[in-house]
């Protein structure tokens, strides 16, 4: 057995020991102070207290904003069931478009799912937030997986978050582009799809537009979803973005932040208004249009 056989054998002991809670059957207990519950799901521990108010499903799971995350859930399920196509990019254009806040909220919410357990990676190794969102410090991380300076397993986090493990992009690296497009990181997306046939595997990619990252890591992908901030994102710099990743199969895009004027005949919800996801124009084959 691989060393990366191992690793993830033991995310699954650890996955299973654990109770899986939907939202509805996560216990809120009380800290030793009395003051704000942590929600407890056997050993792991999420404080809500020091979650981002943007990632709702952990924060507001029963509010209109998860909502739309669970319709973008049922939507990636049904798009992906074919073959199961469960390695996932989320990519941007530029940075500060919701890319990141999309990628935990969607992790977040398929991993309250029954059938589905989820391994969320933070991949922009150059900016990583995963961490800071989910209020977590970790040491270790994919970066030093890559650079021969951790085990996987001792990486990976249980979030306590359904059934969610975080791969942390680990410590800085000088050559984020390389790791990413290295043989180990082929070798490890290729032992994480056909190990596990019933987990998604979500990545946090750095924009599209600012680095070759995303661009290293899309050719493993089996999808990409494609965040625009409404109202914000340039249509040309969409534009060439999708042609730098041309070839990969766009699941969709995500239009997040509509405001009001712009939202009437979605959804309109609350203060952030995540609208939708759509199959892009593309002759019906899943490609990115030229």
């Amino acid at each position: 057995m691989s060393k990366i056989e191992k690793a993830l054998e033991k995310a699954v002991v650890m996955r299973e020991s654990m109770q899986y809670a939907a939202p509805n059957d996560i216990k809120a207990q009380p800290d030793a102070q009395g003051g704000t519950p942590v929600f407890e799901i056997g050993e792991s521990i999420v404080d809500p207290a020091l979650v981002d108010k943007h990632i709702v499903c952990v924060t507001d799971p029963y509010s209109p904003d998860a909502e739309q995350y669970r319709k973008l859930r049922a939507r990636l399920i049904r798009d992906t069931a074919k073959d199961f196509r469960n390695i996932i990019m989320t990519a941007s254009a530029n940075r500060g478009e919701g890319k990141t806040v999309t990628s935990i909220n969607l992790a977040a919410s398929l991993a309250q799912e029954i059938d589905h357990t989820v391994l969320l990676v933070d991949a922009d190794l150059r900016m990583p937030s995963i961490h800071k969102y989910l209020g977590i410090d970790p040491k270790q991380g994919l970066s030093d997986y890559l650079k021969g300076e951790a085990q996987l397993s001792d990486a990976l986090i249980r979030t306590g978050i359904g059934k969610l493990v975080l791969l942390p992009a680990g410590s800085p690296a000088e050559n984020p582009a390389e790791l990413l497009s290295s043989a180990k990181m082929r070798d490890l997306v290729r032992e994480m799809k056909t190990r596990y046939k019933d987990r998604y595997i979500i990545f946090d990619s750095s924009p599209t537009l600012i680095t070759a990252d995303a661009l290293s890591l899309s050719r493993y992908m089996d999808g990409i979803i494609f965040v625009i901030q409404a109202d914000q994102t340039p249509q040309k710099d969409v534009i060439k973005a999708l042609s730098l990743i041309k070839g990969v199969p766009i699941l969709g895009a995500v239009l997040n932040n509509v405001p009001q004027y712009l939202s009437e005949g979605l959804h309109s919800y609350s203060d952030y208004n995540y609208a939708y996801i759509r199959k892009p124009d593309d002759g019906g084959n899943g490609k990115n249009p030229g």
